[in-house]
């Protein structure tokens, strides 16, 4: 596809993102992660007339950059760049996703997950992985982590390839201080901020657990109470 200034506002939209498997990141972090992490960067657009080590440099105006860009504060450059789409199949243990809709667990739970060594995140309905917000709440890791964007009926017929244990957290389940935890591979599942885990993920589960906490707190966010499970699992691996 030839990228035009339209082209790169359009993705902005999710749709049009996963239409075309391509997003963008803006600002030198996150642009520079990106480039350290290797992505396939296609067209890069700044207002740095000296910028080099990317491929494909544009320079444009501080007013066209601006007009491109998600964030108030002018960024100087964008990346544009091809989403990866690895096999389905988890390294080790893996991180699922069943339909999480606020961007900032999301971003929170892929930072989360490469932090304890979930590198294989699993997205069923969930907010975009590749939109702004994301990428800003993972503070640069959803660039690096493997991102599966899945339907549930794909996860349930490659679910030998994830994992041999599914774990489901639920605010009613076992202490996961008390879990001992079984053999080969897990994956956690988090789910849907208002809901919980959906019936069809809890079919799939063989645990459910839950984080201990003080009766003067009802709950946990998503976003919480799974970097606290991924953090105990990895803790006793």
């Amino acid at each position: 596809m030839q990228l035009t200034k339209q082209n790169i506002k359009d993705l902005k939209d999710k749709k049009f993102r996963k239409q075309n498997k391509l997003f963008f990141v803006e600002g030198e972090k996150f642009c520079a992660d990106i480039l350290h992490y290797g992505a396939e960067i296609l067209h890069t657009i700044t207002t740095n007339k000296s910028l080099t080590g990317y491929p494909n440099i544009c320079v444009v105006s501080e007013q066209i950059l601006s007009s491109l860009a998600t964030t108030k504060t002018n960024q100087n450059i964008i990346c544009v760049c091809k989403i990866n789409e690895p096999s389905i199949s988890s390294k080790g243990d893996a991180l699922v996703l069943d339909n999480v809709q606020d961007p900032g667990n999301v971003g929170t739970l892929i930072r989360s997950a490469m932090a304890f060594g979930f590198e294989d995140v699993y997205l069923i309905n969930c907010a975009d992985a590749y939109g702004e917000k994301v990428i800003r709440s993972s503070a640069g890791t959803a660039l690096s982590a493997r991102l599966h964007i899945l339907t549930f009926d794909q996860f349930q017929s490659n679910k030998q390839k994830i994992a041999e244990n599914f774990v489901v957290a639920d605010m009613f389940g076992s202490p996961i201080s008390q879990i001992r935890l079984p053999k080969g591979k897990i994956a956690v599942i988090i789910g849907n901020e208002g809901n919980g885990v959906s019936e069809g993920f809890r079919a799939l589960a063989n645990m459910v657990v839950s984080v201990p906490m003080s009766n003067k707190v009802e709950s946990l966010n998503a976003g919480v109470a799974g970097s606290i499970i991924m953090q105990r699992i990895s803790e006793v691996r």
